[in-house]
Protein backbone atom coordinates (compact mmCIF):
# COMPACT_ATOMS: atom_id res chain seq x y z
CA UNK A 1 0.00 0.00 0.00
CA UNK A 2 1.17 3.53 -0.74
CA UNK A 3 0.55 6.37 1.71
CA UNK A 4 0.85 10.11 1.28
CA UNK A 5 1.64 12.72 3.93
CA UNK A 6 1.27 16.41 3.08
CA UNK A 7 3.16 18.69 5.46
CA UNK A 8 2.95 22.45 5.40
CA UNK A 9 6.02 24.48 6.30
CA UNK A 10 5.56 28.23 6.87
CA UNK A 11 6.02 29.07 3.16
CA UNK A 12 5.75 25.80 1.23
CA UNK A 13 4.49 22.25 1.40
CA UNK A 14 6.24 18.90 1.25
CA UNK A 15 4.37 15.84 0.00
CA UNK A 16 5.90 12.57 1.20
CA UNK A 17 5.13 9.13 -0.21
CA UNK A 18 5.81 5.94 1.77
CA UNK A 19 4.73 2.32 1.89
CA UNK A 20 4.14 2.08 5.64
CA UNK A 21 7.70 0.87 6.25
CA UNK A 22 10.04 3.28 4.43
CA UNK A 23 9.94 6.70 2.80
CA UNK A 24 9.80 6.39 -0.98
CA UNK A 25 9.97 9.95 -2.25
CA UNK A 26 8.97 13.54 -1.57
CA UNK A 27 8.10 16.58 -3.62
CA UNK A 28 7.51 20.24 -2.86
CA UNK A 29 4.14 21.82 -3.46
CA UNK A 30 2.71 25.30 -3.26
CA UNK A 31 -0.05 25.29 -0.63
CA UNK A 32 -1.56 28.40 -2.23
CA UNK A 33 -2.20 26.38 -5.40
CA UNK A 34 -2.67 22.87 -4.02
CA UNK A 35 -4.91 22.39 -0.98
CA UNK A 36 -4.02 18.91 0.22
CA UNK A 37 -5.15 17.03 3.34
CA UNK A 38 -2.48 16.06 5.89
CA UNK A 39 -3.04 12.36 5.21
CA UNK A 40 -4.16 11.08 1.86
CA UNK A 41 -5.00 7.45 1.18
CA UNK A 42 -4.89 6.15 4.70
CA UNK A 43 -3.01 6.41 7.91
CA UNK A 44 -0.07 4.53 9.37
CA UNK A 45 2.39 4.76 12.24
CA UNK A 46 5.02 5.99 9.78
CA UNK A 47 2.72 8.82 8.66
CA UNK A 48 2.43 9.98 12.26
CA UNK A 49 6.23 9.79 12.75
CA UNK A 50 6.83 11.80 9.57
CA UNK A 51 4.58 14.63 10.75
CA UNK A 52 6.06 14.56 14.27
CA UNK A 53 9.63 14.73 12.95
CA UNK A 54 8.88 17.50 10.45
CA UNK A 55 7.18 19.50 13.23
CA UNK A 56 10.30 18.95 15.38
CA UNK A 57 12.52 20.21 12.55
CA UNK A 58 10.39 23.34 12.13
CA UNK A 59 10.71 24.04 15.88
CA UNK A 60 14.41 23.12 16.03
CA UNK A 61 16.56 23.34 12.88
CA UNK A 62 19.15 21.10 14.54
CA UNK A 63 16.68 18.22 14.79
CA UNK A 64 18.00 15.05 13.14
CA UNK A 65 15.53 12.97 11.17
CA UNK A 66 15.35 9.32 12.07
CA UNK A 67 13.03 7.87 9.46
CA UNK A 68 13.62 4.70 7.42
CA UNK A 69 14.35 5.02 3.71
CA UNK A 70 16.40 3.53 0.92
CA UNK A 71 17.95 5.62 -1.81
CA UNK A 72 18.01 4.19 -5.31
CA UNK A 73 20.04 5.91 -7.99
CA UNK A 74 23.16 5.73 -10.09
CA UNK A 75 26.50 5.14 -8.35
CA UNK A 76 27.31 8.84 -8.84
CA UNK A 77 23.98 9.99 -7.38
CA UNK A 78 24.44 7.71 -4.39
CA UNK A 79 27.90 9.21 -3.71
CA UNK A 80 26.45 12.72 -3.74
CA UNK A 81 23.45 11.76 -1.59
CA UNK A 82 25.65 9.87 0.88
CA UNK A 83 27.81 12.96 1.31
CA UNK A 84 24.70 15.15 1.79
CA UNK A 85 23.55 12.87 4.59
CA UNK A 86 26.74 13.70 6.54
CA UNK A 87 26.10 17.46 6.53
CA UNK A 88 24.79 18.76 9.83
CA UNK A 89 22.21 21.53 10.03
CA UNK A 90 23.83 24.90 9.30
CA UNK A 91 26.78 23.37 7.43
CA UNK A 92 27.01 23.89 3.68
CA UNK A 93 29.35 22.82 0.91
CA UNK A 94 29.61 24.19 -2.60
CA UNK A 95 28.90 22.07 -5.65
CA UNK A 96 32.63 22.31 -6.38
CA UNK A 97 33.64 21.14 -2.91
CA UNK A 98 31.36 18.13 -3.20
CA UNK A 99 32.72 17.42 -6.68
CA UNK A 100 36.29 17.52 -5.41
CA UNK A 101 35.43 15.24 -2.49
CA UNK A 102 33.85 12.55 -4.69
CA UNK A 103 36.04 13.15 -7.78
CA UNK A 104 33.30 14.46 -10.00
CA UNK A 105 32.29 17.74 -11.66
CA UNK A 106 30.19 20.53 -10.13
CA UNK A 107 27.47 20.26 -12.80
CA UNK A 108 27.19 16.51 -12.24
CA UNK A 109 26.83 17.16 -8.50
CA UNK A 110 24.09 19.68 -9.26
CA UNK A 111 22.35 17.11 -11.43
CA UNK A 112 22.43 14.55 -8.63
CA UNK A 113 21.12 17.15 -6.16
CA UNK A 114 18.22 17.86 -8.53
CA UNK A 115 17.35 14.15 -8.62
CA UNK A 116 17.33 13.74 -4.83
CA UNK A 117 14.14 11.75 -4.16
CA UNK A 118 13.87 12.88 -0.51
CA UNK A 119 14.48 16.63 -0.24
CA UNK A 120 14.65 17.97 3.32
CA UNK A 121 15.31 14.46 4.72
CA UNK A 122 18.43 14.11 2.54
CA UNK A 123 19.55 17.75 2.72
CA UNK A 124 20.35 18.76 -0.85
CA UNK A 125 19.58 22.34 0.19
CA UNK A 126 22.94 22.33 2.01
CA UNK A 127 24.81 22.28 -1.32
CA UNK A 128 25.25 25.84 -2.61
CA UNK A 129 26.92 27.82 -5.38
CA UNK A 130 30.62 28.71 -5.39
CA UNK A 131 29.80 32.39 -4.70
CA UNK A 132 27.84 31.24 -1.61
CA UNK A 133 24.59 32.05 -3.38
CA UNK A 134 21.72 29.59 -3.63
CA UNK A 135 22.63 27.87 -6.88
CA UNK A 136 19.84 25.65 -8.22
CA UNK A 137 17.38 23.52 -6.35
CA UNK A 138 15.40 20.35 -7.00
CA UNK A 139 14.61 20.96 -10.66
CA UNK A 140 10.99 21.95 -11.29
CA UNK A 141 9.81 25.53 -10.77
CA UNK A 142 13.11 27.23 -10.02
CA UNK A 143 11.59 30.45 -8.62
CA UNK A 144 9.31 28.64 -6.17
CA UNK A 145 11.98 26.09 -5.27
CA UNK A 146 14.76 28.64 -4.70
CA UNK A 147 12.49 30.29 -2.13
CA UNK A 148 12.24 26.92 -0.40
CA UNK A 149 16.01 26.46 -0.42
CA UNK A 150 16.47 29.96 0.98
CA UNK A 151 13.92 29.31 3.75
CA UNK A 152 15.54 25.98 4.72
CA UNK A 153 19.04 27.47 4.84
CA UNK A 154 17.97 30.57 6.77
CA UNK A 155 15.98 28.34 9.15
CA UNK A 156 19.28 26.51 9.81
CA UNK A 157 21.16 29.77 10.37
CA UNK A 158 23.00 29.93 7.03
CA UNK A 159 23.39 33.40 5.51
CA UNK A 160 23.11 33.36 1.73
CA UNK A 161 24.19 36.07 -0.69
Amino acid sequence: MKYTVNFQFPTFGLQIFHNGEILLSARFFNPMLEHLPVYDGGDSNLSVKIVEQLESYVKNPNFKFDLPYELNGSPHQLKVWDLMETLESGIVLTYGEVAKEIRSAPRAVGGACGKNPLPVFVPCHRIIAANHGLGGFNSGNIFFNLGIKKWLLEHEGVKIK
